[in-house]
């Protein structure tokens, strides 16, 4: 196969930055080929190491007027090359992660008794709705206000006209003593 002879790099690049889509077609031809070879040592199939490669170039050619490239033509292209390859296996993982912890979820949850869990969760929150109920006047009041309503201390705090203080210490007496009367359905750790 003759060798094919480029003009200088420097001339090149100052074509390519004026957007010189000549320019852009021989940095193209010269590099393409042994760029979608170092690709391929990454990631597992030809066909993505194309893309990769691709997608650097199409990259480049986005932001030739914006693009500086300080040092060799040909270190930019493999950094860029290598790169985008780390970035792809990078996803793998993260997808391949997600994949399994999905799979683990939908195999756990055939493990389970779906009638077994509705009937759990109704003694449960009976048994929750026992023990607020025997929260003394002014602690169930506070607790309802917080757990079930969603308001922030300071207004409940607005609300019964009681300091912020006062309420933060009856939730915490709250959740002792319902921790105290829930504790057969608390996770043991």
């Amino acid at each position: 196969m003759p060798s094919t002879s480029y003009p200088p790099e420097k001339d090149i690049l100052t074509l390519f930055y004026q957007g010189n889509i000549y320019a852009f077609e021989l940095i193209f031809k010269k590099y393409n080929t042994v760029l979608c070879n170092f690709a391929s040592r990454f990631v597992s199939s030809q066909d993505i190491s194309v893309e990769i490669v691709q997608g650097v170039f199409l990259k480049l050619w986005e932001n030739h007027d914006k693009i500086i490239i300080e040092n060799a033509l040909k270190s930019y292209l493999f950094r860029a090359v290598y790169n985008q390859c780390s970035s792809y296996l990078s996803h793998l993982r993260v997808r391949k992660k997600y994949l399994h912890s999905i799979r683990r979820l939908h195999e756990t949850q055939h493990l389970t008794d779906p009638v077994q869990d509705s009937l759990s969760y109704k003694e449960l929150n009976h048994r929750v709705h026992e023990a607020v109920a025997q929260l003394p006047e002014e602690c169930r009041k506070i607790f309802v206000l917080s757990r079930f309503e969603g308001l922030k201390y300071m207004e409940i705090a607005d609300r019964l006209q009681v300091s912020v203080k006062t309420v933060e210490t009856q939730i915490s007496r709250a959740l002792t003593r319902l921790r105290e009367n829930l504790k057969e359905f608390l996770l043991s750790p």
